[in-house]
Parts: structure tokens; sequence; C-alpha cells
């Protein structure tokens, strides 16, 4: 199994696609595809992977992704909500050919030469953006195009939070197979004890030289990767659930309780406590 490459269907001829998802979970595995993305969060909570970025997703997000930018979002299992996101994916000439370098669309061509790295918007920008994605279903093909420009133009005027930077993924190379292997692996078994060793043999590699590729590719060492697919994990009990911060640590592979909350501060500049505070008010 190596990256999947999600070609987009656009049987309709028309110049984006657009798509509302409801399912019990995202199902598209870690995938790439030669169009920009647009992705708004309604329902369903769990991880989200751009590149070498990993963090717990949760509703009434906004991420705009680049063209052949590697990603998925693992659905949480354990809640009953659906999972439900409005998307719109478009390709370079969605407007025709050399828009981008008119001065008319010179702050959108900024914005979606920076989302090769993945980009994430605020909550207030989301929640107008998202909200009017969501509008853009009832509208006829023209409104909709006339919308989706829009909207582009009002992201570009906002700030945004560049998700993922420093990885170099090859998507049509063995590296994709190791990468695609290497990620589910650590999905189902982030409870336990992981090493160098497992993951080497996993995609036949020595130890060092695993450790080597992983970094060359993440532009981080996979301990820290694990540590911060660990701590998203516990942000998501932390939000879903009562579970003590205790039981959370040790199901999300932290034994040592003192060891669990410096790493969690270190990724999300709070304790569990003040993260657990911020959605129990």
């Amino acid at each position: 199994m190596k990256t999947v490459f999600e070609p987009i269907s656009n049987t309709l001829n028309q110049s984006f696609h657009y798509g509302v998802f409801e399912k019990l979970e995202f199902q598209t595995p870690w995938h790439y595809h030669p169009e920009w993305e647009l992705t708004f969060i309604t329902e369903s909570t769990g991880i989200r992977s751009v590149g070498n970025s990993i963090q717990a997703y949760q509703p009434g997000e906004l991420v705009l992704l680049g063209p052949n930018l590697p990603h998925c979002w693992k659905t949480n299992r354990s809640t009953k909500e659906l999972a439900k996101s409005t998307v719109i994916q478009f390709r370079k000439d969605v407007l025709g050919d050399g828009w981008m370098d008119k001065d008319e669309f010179s702050l959108i061509k900024k914005m979606l030469i920076n989302s090769n790295f993945g980009l994430m918007f605020n909550d207030i920008t989301a929640k107008d953006v998202g909200g009017k994605m969501v509008s853009m279903k009832k509208m006829s093909p023209t409104l909709r195009l006339i919308e989706f420009i829009k909207l582009l133009h009002e992201l570009s005027l906002e700030k945004y939070e560049v998700l993922s930077l420093g990885a170099r993924f090859n998507v049509n190379s063995l590296v994709s197979d190791r990468i695609k292997n290497i990620i589910d692996f650590v999905d189902k078994n982030y409870q336990n004890k992981i090493d160098a060793a497992q993951l080497g043999d996993l995609v036949f590699m020595t130890p060092v030289s695993f450790s080597k590729f992983f970094k060359k590719t993440f532009n981080k060492t996979f301990t820290a990767y694990l540590n911060e697919y660990r701590v998203s994990k516990a942000c998501e009990l932390l939000k879903e659930s009562e579970t003590s911060v205790e039981q959370i640590a040790f199901e999300t592979g932290y034994p040592n309780l003192s060891f669990f909350h410096r790493k969690f501060k270190l990724f999300t500049n709070k304790t569990p406590a003040q993260y657990r505070a911020t959605f129990f008010k």
C-alpha cells in the first residue's frame, strides 16, 4: 500500500468540485491529489495529519491544503456523532490559464503558495467562511463560482497558521509506501511502547537507517512525532470525556504521569487540566 492518489471527480464539467461529506467517520486514508482543497469540519473530532503536522481537530475548523500535500482526518471512533464536512477542491486553471498572475489576484496567489504547507484559519474566520461554504450547497453553479472567488479573496486578507514546514514527501515512490505503513502502525499501536527497531522491521530498514529516513522526511524525529500523536489523542479524550487525567495518560501511552504533563504542555502550552477547562466551563 502506498500513499493513495485520490482523483477528484468533476463529472458535471464545472470549474471546481464542491461536496458535502456525511458518514459515520472520515474514511479516506493518508492521501494526496493535485488540487487545492478547502475543508470545513461541521461535525466530528479526531486526529488531523497534514504533512508532518499532527493535531486534534474539532468542529468548526477551516483548513486550506496545497496540491499534492499528503493529508487525512481520522475520526474519533468512540464518539456517536456523524463525521460531516464541506469541501471545495480546485485546480490551478480554475479561472483559466494565468489567472493568478493578474494584479487582482496577487493576495490570493500568495495565500495559495503558502498553502503548500497547509493553512488553518482562526475560529472567527472559520465560522464566517465555513458558514458561507455550507450555504453554497443551495446555490446555482454560476453563483457558487462567484461565491468561491469571494471566499478566496476574504481568506487572503486573514491571518492563518502554517501547519507543516520542512517536510519533503515524494508521493510517487517507495517513500510513500513506508510513510503509509508507519502512520497506520502508530495509529494502531500508540498506546504501547514503539521503538526504531520495530519501525525498522516494518519498513525493512535498520533502526539507524529508519531514524535517518524519518528525520529527513518529516523534519522531526520519530520520538517527537509519536509524542505529538499521543498528545493529540489525549486532547481528544480531554474534550470528549470526563475520564481522569491519570487514566488518559495511561490510555495514550504515558505510564509516567509527570512525563505526560511535560509533553502535553510542550505541545499545547497548557496543562491537561487547563486544556480541559477551555471546553468545560
